[in-house]
């Protein structure tokens, strides 16, 4: 008996320390000049999503129906192919960033290669071929590597012949380059074992990352304030990922200097957060978010200027002394979005935000108004117009300014009585808010700075008893691509439906 227990021990022991070599063997490949790291604790998620049965990963039935419905998502696709991938599910994967060959590499161990080749091919329509003594494919910018029982996946930073991209990932997969280990701070962060998912990237090479992203060009376009964080003197940003069995947690560092840029751009501009905004905001809003700000510093920032004359060239709303609105904000300017339910790619809003002159703002809105042959309804103290199928209310509830575009008249309550959402406005210089409705089971993700370095977030459901990560895969799974701009087959979206609203206002009758 005792003999038996300690060959049980053995192999359980041997297992730990084949996985641990796994690891270790992949994290060496990552080269010391990455720009950007991320850890994933395969075993830990897919044992927290549910996905493990014998050691094979299956798809949970709750899962599989949310990917049958929106299978053009990639990650949809990545999870639909995770079962036939032949992943060695006792082992960490990792990706990471560079500026060389390629942009972006995946690194996984692999306990059934043929399998993973096999099921690669038939995604992507290509062949494997031996190109510098590796098994590769190259379809698109992607090279799809399987050498032994490692998987790599590299996006090129440009078209290349075959045999120079495999040559790059040769060199990669030797492991004879100087490894991002020697880097001790990131190290420390990757090694984080409290967390299933660690990320480090480094500040420089933010901005160049997210340019890989179609998704962040539109919005640095259409927001040049993001590049506060992007085009600043940031050293690093990390960001830890716990998974628990009632919610996930999310703690990122913004890693730069007391006397930095960015600090002192911030510490100058941010003002004081409060939840009281949310008291204009309708809780049935898919998304909410928040910026905290002293207007008249705020209004003075170069990415601020540029958004002032992007508004100043649009036809007649270009009027408005926007400069000046904006000046008198000093605290949360909130926007609360949900998909119109009743037309496709049209949008509910509204936009709050606490004035020092919430009336002198609202008379201005008037005066240009009326100036454009548009006087309104004024009833129980807000002004009233009609756009389209919605209706417009400007008003003013204890100091908090709003607009309301809905197309129905609002009888649900306000985010303010949503006690965790409420506290979580309370802290948040920059906070989002997002929440999914199932048929059961609601998931609401929250994410703010809760000062200018140190940012906290969650995931959790309206029911204690479900599985946080499972519900959370669910959620990201049910996003449509193109969500952040509107219809996917309209390319102008949720911005041209801003740009022309105010032009359309009309008198109600």
């Amino acid at each position: 008996m005792l003999m038996k227990w300690f060959r049980k021990l053995s192999i359980a022991l041997l297992a730990v320390l084949m996985t641990g070599c796994a690891s270790d063997s992949l994290e060496k490949m990552i080269p010391a000049d990455a720009t950007g790291v991320v850890s994933l604790d395969l075993p830990e998620i897919l044992k927290k999503a549910g996905m493990l049965n014998g050691g094979n990963v299956v798809l949970p039935k709750s899962l599989q129906q949310v990917i049958d419905e929106n299978d053009t998502s990639p990650l949809c696709v990545i999870l639909s192919d995770l079962p036939q991938l032949g992943i060695d599910t006792d082992s960490k994967a990792y990706a990471f960033f560079t500026v060389k060959t390629f942009g972006r590499v995946l690194l996984a161990s692999l306990d059934d290669p043929d399998k993973a080749c096999k099921t690669l091919a038939m995604r992507v329509g290509g062949d494997f071929s031996k190109e510098e003594g590796l098994n590769c494919m190259y379809v698109g910018d992607n090279l799809y590597v399987v050498d032994g029982k490692v998987l790599f996946i590299g996006t090129v930073n440009k078209s290349m012949e075959i045999s120079r991209a495999a040559k790059a990932a040769k060199g990669i997969l030797s492991k004879t380059a100087t490894s991002v280990l020697d880097n001790k701070a990131v190290k420390d962060v990757i090694h984080n074992n409290d967390a299933a998912i660690n990320a480090w990237v480094q500040g420089k090479g933010l901005k160049t990352i997210l340019n890989k992203s179609e998704v962040y060009r539109e919005l640095s376009q259409k927001m040049p304030l993001i590049g506060i964080f992007t085009e600043s003197d940031i050293d690093a940003v990390t960001c830890n990922i716990d998974l628990d069995d009632d919610e996930v947690g999310m703690i990122t560092r913004i890693m730069a200097a007391q006397d930095s840029e960015y600090a002192q751009l911030l510490n100058s501009t941010l003002g004081k957060p409060s939840g009281d905004v949310l008291k204009a905001i309708p809780n049935s809003m898919d998304q909410i978010f928040t910026l905290c700000v002293k207007g008249d510093s705020f209004v003075k920032l170069k990415q601020i200027q540029q958004l002032l004359k992007m508004f100043g060239k649009l036809p007649y709303i270009g009027r408005i002394d926007l400069a000046s609105i904006l000046s008198t904000v000093d605290g949360p300017f909130t926007i609360g979005l949900a998909r119109d339910p009743h037309l496709e790619g049209e949008w509910n809003m509204v936009l709050a935000a606490r004035s020092t002159d919430p009336d002198g703002v609202l008379k201005q809105i008037s005066s240009f108004a009326n100036s454009m042959g548009q006087a309104p309804e004024l009833y129980e103290g807000e002004y009233i117009y009609q756009y389209d199928n919605k209706m417009i209310r400007i008003g003013v509830i204890d100091g908090i300014l709003y607009f309301k575009m809905l197309d129905y008249e609002q009888t649900e309550g306000y985010a303010y009585e949503m006690k965790p959402v409420r506290e979580f406005f309370d802290k948040a210089l920059l906070g989002v808010f997002m929440q999914t409705r199932g048929n059961d089971v609601h998931g609401f993700f929250d994410f703010g700075l809760q000062d200018i370095f140190n940012g906290k977030g969650h995931f959790y459901t309206n029911d204690r008893g479900a599985n946080a990560t499972l519900e959370l895969l669910r959620s990201l799974c049910s996003i449509k691509v193109g969500d952040a701009f509107g219809n996917e087959d309209n390319d102008e979206g949720f911005s041209s439906f801003m740009t022309g609203a105010i032009d359309q206002l009309q008198p109600m009758e």
